[in-house]
């Protein structure tokens, strides 16, 4: 079964980097609580996304994807980052994309 990756990419607002920075990797942990298998942050460095942070999760494979995003939302972890993050997020989501991994095999 390949893989399957959520891809997210964000803009903080103009000066809210480090504020978001904070905001997502708190973020990362409550997935990852929730049973998300991998959640790697990066910092686009050239190209279109500089200055924009990537948010990648990881998944066993699409089934699980879909299994976990029908349940996180409920989750003890998702619960109790949302209350304790109320308010406006200090970013814009550019885009949220699914892809699945091919076999290399």
């Amino acid at each position: 079964m390949a893989k399957a990756y959520e891809i997210s990419i964000w803009d903080p607002h103009m000066g809210k980097f480090d504020e978001f920075l904070e905001l997502i990797k708190s973020l990362r942990l409550a997935f990852l609580e929730a049973g998300v298998s991998q959640v790697d942050l990066l910092s686009g460095a050239a190209g279109k996304d500089v200055g924009k942070v990537v948010v990648i999760q990881t998944f066993k494979g699409l089934a699980d994807n879909g299994a976990l995003n029908e349940s996180i939302g409920k989750s003890d972890s998702m619960v109790k980052w949302r209350e304790a993050h109320p308010g406006n997020f200090p970013a814009t989501l550019i885009s949220h994309d699914l892809y699945e991994g091919f076999d290399a095999e």
